[in-house]
């Protein structure tokens, strides 16, 4: 259904002898697919609209020895355009072509992707596992661990001591041989 004004456009009116100028078509095509600054369906939607106003104009001048379409021929094919039916139409074939683009790019960056994620994994452990050590090799660690080792070696010493005292062993004899002669010249 045609208007006699086209929203956002107070000065195009219907001329005198009632046709509608291409341009203020064009306009309200424009108004029409477009519902806001971001609408980037309405773009590609109302560019979808251009290419197939431009494939009407060189099948024209094809069928009509090169002859262009004159105003009154554009308006008429503009005007089609204006129906919801086609506007949800080229809007639904718009969100398809952004569809595919999108997964064609995320298909070409699943790599980058998983890489990325396997990074943050792998650094997610290793800083768990500079955790585990930081807990583990703290100063007080250290100081129990190094106390554990030394009465465990005293431990060890005291007895191939005892054992070696007990049966009697050379060893005993060296020392004995060894410190008595010393222990006498004090």
């Amino acid at each position: 259904m045609m208007h006699e004004s086209f929203p956002g456009n107070e000065n195009s009116m219907l001329r005198s002898n009632g046709s509608v100028s291409a341009v203020d078509l064009a306009e309200a095509v424009l108004e029409f697919y477009i519902e806001g600054e971001d609408d980037l369906i309405g773009l590609l939607a109302y560019a979808l609209y251009e290419r197939q106003k431009r494939d009407f104009i060189v099948s024209h001048r094809k069928r009509n020895a090169g002859r262009s379409p004159n105003e009154a021929e554009i308006a008429a094919v503009t005007s089609n355009y204006l129906s919801a039916d086609l506007r949800n139409t080229l809007r639904d074939r718009a969100s398809q072509i952004l569809s595919s683009y999108a997964e064609t790019y995320v298909e070409a960056m699943e790599p980058q992707i998983q890489l990325v994620a396997t990074n943050s994994e792998a650094l997610r452990q290793v800083r768990d596992i500079e955790k585990s050590v930081k807990r583990r090799t703290g100063f007080w660690r250290q100081v129990r661990v190094g106390f554990t080792v030394t009465l465990l070696l005293i431990a060890l010493f005291a007895a191939a001591t005892i054992a070696a005292v007990f049966f009697r062993s050379d060893i005993v004899d060296a020392w004995n041989a060894l410190i008595v002669p010393m222990m006498l010249r004090t």
